[in-house]
């Protein structure tokens, strides 16, 4: 007899993104990745997450490029 094939367990998964700067200052991104099982979450993350988590990347890296730019 064959056993039936497993089942994932899995609802969602997220990634979550933080900038670790060389003084200690730690700058925390957010969820940068997100996936979950049901499609209209999914759909929520693409039209409400993913820009504001695009919009505080690039935020941190002007501001790095910024102070960069100031020490030279």
């Amino acid at each position: 007899m064959t056993e039936p094939p497993a089942k994932a367990s899995h609802r969602a998964v997220a990634a979550e993104f933080v900038i670790r700067r060389a003084d200690g200052t730690v700058i925390p991104l957010g969820i940068g990745a997100y996936w979950h099982r049901n499609p209209l979450r999914r759909a929520w993350w693409r039209i409400w997450g993913k820009p504001r988590f695009n919009r505080r990347a690039r935020a941190a890296n002007r501001a790095a490029r910024a102070a960069r730019t100031e020490e030279e």
